[in-house]
């Protein structure tokens, strides 16, 4: 059973600055960051069409949840409930998008590395959401997953920015009522086991 949350505090400096926090931190300027950090390891891409096909399909397409969900009709009406369960919608076919175009065009091992840890990270989330009826933290999954692989593949130097940021993140969704400490917790271990086991697997 997961902790029931208490009320959301006012609105308030501290309130601004846990939303600015939560704001930079939301899972596409996440992988938007990292894809282009990848940039700079060499032999990550195979050509550039693969860093374009990331951003789209893991950056670019779950943002577009937040304007579509003013339209749709089965989520238009539904506040933020509806933003997450959309944006929850896009996530996931994105990065179904990704690994299908990945096997499509031959995609490099680096790349098809990171597709299949956000798809199966993806789908872990759903069946616990699901199934368990634990809320894991979709937020803190997209975060730490990125600094995860960030550290594997630039280096582990980043941990010095990421630990931190995280840990920022972490209070920030705690005190503005998201998340309990667990939920965050899980959301952000289930994209590091996917990334070690598709690094064994694929590296």
């Amino acid at each position: 059973m997961e902790d029931k949350e208490t009320k959301a505090p006012k609105k308030g400096a501290k309130w601004c600055i846990a939303k600015i926090i939560r704001v930079i931190t939301v899972p596409p300027l996440m992988a938007l960051a990292a894809f282009s950090l990848f940039l700079t390891v060499d032999d990550f891409y195979s050509s550039i069409w693969e860093y374009v096909a990331a951003v789209c399909f893991i950056a670019l397409l779950p943002i577009a949840a937040y304007p579509l969900q003013l339209i749709i009709p089965p989520f238009k009406h539904r506040g933020r409930e509806g933003q997450r369960a959309l944006a929850f919608v896009m996530c996931n076919l994105g990065y179904v998008l990704s690994v299908v175009y990945a096997i499509i065009f031959s995609a490099g091992r680096p790349i098809l590395t990171m597709f299949l840890t956000y798809l199966l990270s993806g789908a872990t989330l759903l069946a616990v959401n699901k199934l368990f009826r634990f809320k894991a933290s979709g937020h803190s999954c997209g975060l730490v997953g990125p600094l995860a692989a960030l550290a594997y593949f630039v280096g582990p130097a980043l941990l010095a920015v990421g630990i931190p940021l995280t840990a920022a993140a972490l209070v920030s969704s705690v005190y503005m009522k998201r998340h309990t400490v667990m939920q965050f917790i899980v959301g952000g271990i289930i994209p590091v086991v996917w990334l070690i086991v598709c690094i064994l697997i694929l590296m």
